[in-house]
């Protein structure tokens, strides 16, 4: 009885610890792949140094990663997106007649409905829309 109680409770500790996230989500049935894999709209812009959250007047642009691995915006950008390892999502985007952009985020939150991405100490927070 005691045996299958420290077991239990192991796989319940193992499971918490192995997030790969920093937000979460704990556990998920989806692929990554799928879980990117819709149009995202801000939510709110965190500035992590000083606590400050912005969640009115925010930035109007719709993402839009595809399983295929394009990306587009609704501001007139196009490309692509990949993972680069465990936490980190890479987009190159270019409009018609601008140069190629690239952008490293850090993933600190992926599910069905919620992407936070990180850059230069400040959090974008998406919803699925």
């Amino acid at each position: 009885m005691m045996k299958n109680i420290l077991v239990s409770f192991l796989v319940v500790a193992l499971m918490f610890s192995c997030t790969k996230y920093e937000d979460g989500p704990i556990f998920t049935f989806r692929s990554k792949n799928k879980r990117i894999a819709h149009s995202w709209e801000y939510a709110a812009i965190i500035y992590t140094e000083t606590g400050i959250s912005v969640t009115t007047n925010l930035p109007s642009v719709v993402m839009t990663f595809s399983k295929d691995g394009t990306y587009s915006e609704n501001t007139g950008y196009t490309g692509t997106w990949k993972f680069k390892g465990d936490i980190e999502l890479e987009i190159t985007k270019s409009r018609q007649g601008d140069s190629i952009q690239t952008t490293i985020w850090e993933i600190t939150r992926l599910s069905n409905k919620e992407l936070w991405l990180r850059k230069d100490k400040v959090d974008h927070h998406f919803k699925a829309k």
